[in-house]
């Protein structure tokens, strides 16, 4: 064979190993492409779940479903507000789904050894927030509901409370209360669920940082994720034009009306958030990527980690546990959002790369009911074509 025969061959071989890297790097590069919203996608089989739930529950709000980084369905139903239709970047109250971002916040500090797990409240917790009904009471109770502090309740008279917000000294009042009675059971024995617990969460946090609990979390959290557009509802919030108003369902009227009743009300900590589903997508890359800015590997394992039992089943019929803000079931994590107004659901398969999440401004049905059929139609392997 004469050199420019080999010359040839290796030419050839050459360009066909070269086409086949650049084949095999094109695909991993779409492999970890994170979804993003741009504008409205509709698949058919959920369009068609969420106009039954319409039609039978009065759904309004927003849905989006992605799998494995491709988004199949992202779309807004009803009104926002008077003017505003619900779309992609409206924005809503998501309640307690606001516990994970606390937890964030916790594990933050906790990577800082600025704070123990296993340690009592009391050492963190600021002077006059001490009990020593809390001796026993560890972060990690709190962050696990599992501390046995008797929760708040839904009405006091020295309660300032806005539409369901726990402003000013309301606060104060509601730890104060508690800081007298005895536990409801020995902490780590069983799950109650407890916002108070995530409330003096938020006091630990202050008090470690010396910053308020929503400039932290800012600066902290939401800015290193690009979530531009989240911020938590504190005592100077006025509603702007792009926000959703809270409704519920009228029987006799046969329509949507301004949702004017009493339920259990929020603190910052433990409930007051507010974002859009192009942010809140960024926060739960944070459960599918091995790299991101917040949180170290450990951290996320120990808040995606089951420590106890509830009484709560997913999705997928098991039954639930609970990590750091999260409801755990086998595969799955999720949380549920309720506050005046408002209801909200996300279910996460971090193993199959499946999200789902429902924001509604309308509390007279349960988000969860939409989340959990949607999730049955997108976790079916018939239904991975977009249509």
């Amino acid at each position: 064979m004469n050199n420019i025969k080999v010359i040839g061959i290796i030419l050839f071989v050459s360009l066909i190993t070269s086409c086949k890297n650049k084949e095999k790097t094109v695909v991993n590069n779409e492999s970890s492409e994170k979804p993003e919203l741009h504008k409205e996608v509709t698949n058919s089989a959920i369009e068609a779940f969420i106009e039954k739930m319409i039609n039978e529950e009065h759904f309004k709000g927003v849905v989006l479903v992605t799998k494995k980084n491709e988004v199949i369905h992202a779309k807004g139903y009803g009104m926002a507000n008077d003017t505003l239709k619900n779309n992609l970047n409206t924005k809503f109250h998501v309640a307690s789904i606001t516990k994970q971002f606390t937890a964030a916040a916790i594990m933050q500090l906790v990577e800082k050894n600025k704070i123990k797990l296993e340690e009592s409240i009391n050492k963190f917790l600021p002077v006059q927030y001490r009990s020593d009904k809390w001796d026993i009471v560890t972060v990690h109770h709190l962050l696990s509901h599992t501390s046995g502090i008797e929760d708040y309740a839904v009405t006091r008279d020295y309660y300032n409370v806005v539409k369901g917000f726990c402003l000013g000294n309301t606060v104060d009042g509601m730890i104060k209360e508690a800081m007298p009675k005895e536990l409801e059971f020995s902490p780590g024995s069983k799950f109650i669920y407890s916002n108070i617990g995530y409330t003096l969460l938020g006091e630990i946090i202050q008090n470690i940082t010396g910053e308020p609990y929503r400039h932290y979390l800012k600066t902290n959290v939401l800015e290193p994720l690009e979530m531009h557009s989240s911020f938590i509802h504190t005592t100077d919030y006025e509603a702007s034009n792009d926000e959703a108003i809270g409704y519920r369902w009228d029987d006799e009227q046969h329509k949507h009306v301004l949702d004017d009743i009493v339920s259990l009300p929020v603190t910052e900590p433990d409930g007051n958030l507010v974002t859009t589903l192009n942010d809140f997508l960024k926060w739960t890359n944070i459960y599918n990527e091995n790299e991101q800015s917040i949180l170290q590997k450990e951290s996320l394992k120990k808040m995606m980690t089951s420590y106890v039992e509830t009484d709560q089943t997913g999705p997928d019929g098991n039954l639930d546990g609970y990590g750091y803000g999260l409801f755990l079931s086998k595969d799955l994590i999720s949380h549920t959002g309720y506050i005046v107004g408002f209801r909200s659901h996300f279910i996460m398969n971090p193993k199959e790369n499946i999200r789902v999440v429902v924001f509604s401004n309308n509390v007279s049905m349960s988000p969860k009911d939409v989340s959990n059929g949607v999730y049955k139609i997108i976790s079916d392997k018939k239904s991975d074509k977009r249509e």
